[in-house]
């Protein structure tokens, strides 16, 4: 997503170095580069860099299409550069009045592509440079990627969820997450000062967890390199054609204060001055919308089915048995010690789920009504895949 193209200063008699995306375009501007006396310029180039003159008072660029063309030096007169390969050059060639060349200035441009890359179309294929990636659209023909909010446990030992715990060991914690696909092409190295960054917004740090690989020769271990306490992240530049993996997780569930959207960006850096800060020159984004919270509807087919047991229903509960082995659907009979002597748990727990493209898991929505029954869907009603707590300002209704 390159924003205005930045404009490079060139020096006649010089040759200057500049970092230029693939895809992307820079500017030159000619005339502030010409010596004293020059009237007109040409240009030639290597191939793998198209590069067009913007005239003043001209609507269109004019493509330079060989190198005896010549064009009249005037203010305000720019060229444009565009590459679609690792390196290439460009020389200005200054010329006086009756055609006598005066002086050149040149630019050796460095190549790199950047693409951050997602699910966009949601048939489980990262594709490189989508569209869509980052917008958002609902239903069958939308675009856009999904989040799920790993709340649940796959160690059931360890006492946080999954969302809250900063390293990854499991392969199982991975599949509940969204790729997203870091591509570069370019050279062996970044030209020096230049960074690749990851970054996310201070609203959004607290919706949205990115893990990467550590010490990949020692050991699949994942950290949380953005969320929360992290708005960014220093990407080391991998080289030639490669393709670095993260692991999206959602950290909160969309609710009347939140869309549920949230967006990741990519920019690259580039050094101006010494005491001055490192300067985007491009920035490639993505959109992921966090999947919600879905209370089950009644008008699904039966799987499961929790009856309370009190001093006063065995007959009623007798009854449901029946009606239970007719359905053909599995009973649980909650006793004393999981109801804690209430008949409606339903007050205190709600059981729904998430879903994306890649996965689905129950999630139960433990109301602010506090009765002693939160370790009920841990432990006897949904194993892993857990709970969800509202918010601070959140009362639902029993």
């Amino acid at each position: 997503m390159p924003g205005e193209p930045r404009t490079l200063r060139l020096q006649h008699g010089n040759r200057i170095e500049a970092l230029c995306v693939l895809g992307g375009h820079v500017r030159a501007d000619v005339f502030g580069a010409a010596p004293a006396g020059a009237v007109a310029f040409g240009v030639k180039h290597t191939e793998g860099v198209s590069v067009d003159v913007l005239l003043r008072g001209r609507a269109e660029p004019e493509a330079v299409s060989g190198a005896g063309t010549r064009w009249p030096l005037d203010e305000g007169t720019v060229l444009r550069f565009s590459m679609s390969r690792a390196s290439s050059e460009v020389t200005v060639s200054f010329y006086a009045e009756g055609g006598k060349p005066i002086n050149q200035a040149g630019v050796f441009l460095t190549g790199v592509g950047i693409s951050l890359d997602v699910d966009a179309d949601r048939d489980g294929v990262v594709e490189k440079n989508s569209p869509n990636k980052a917008s958002w659209a609902w239903g069958p023909e939308g675009h856009g990627a999904i989040l799920l909010v790993s709340c649940d446990k796959e160690f059931p030992f360890i006492p946080p969820s999954d969302c809250d715990s900063e390293p990854l060991f499991s392969r199982e914690d991975l599949l509940d997450m969204a790729p997203m696909v870091l591509r570069t092409e370019g050279p062996q190295r970044l030209p020096r000062g230049y960074e690749i960054i990851l970054s996310v917004s201070v609203s959004d740090a607290d919706k949205v967890g990115v893990f990467h690989v550590q010490n990949p020769f020692f050991g699949q271990r994942y950290v949380r390199v953005l969320g929360r306490r992290k708005l960014f992240h220093a990407v080391p530049y991998p080289g030639g054609a490669a393709e670095l993996h993260f692991f999206v997780e959602g950290l909160r569930f969309p609710d009347e204060t939140f869309s549920g959207l949230v967006s990741i960006h990519v920019s690259l850096l580039e050094p101006l001055a010494e005491g001055i800060p490192h300067s985007p020159i491009f920035t490639d984004t993505v959109v992921f919308r966090v999947a919600p919270w879905i209370m089950t509807p009644n008008t699904l087919a039966p799987v499961n089915l929790l009856v309370c047991s009190m001093k006063d229903n065995y007959l009623f509960t007798k009854e449901i048995q029946s009606l239970v082995a007719k359905a053909g659907c599995k009973l649980k009979v909650c006793f004393g010690y999981i109801n804690r002597g209430d008949r409606w748990m339903q007050d205190e727990i709600e059981l729904g789920y998430t879903q994306a493209p890649h996965k689905s898991f129950p999630v139960v929505l433990d109301s602010p009504r506090e009765r002693g029954m939160e370790q009920l869907p841990v432990k006897e009603l949904l194993d892993l895949d857990v709970t969800r707590k509202p918010g601070m300002n959140q009362s639902p209704d029993s």
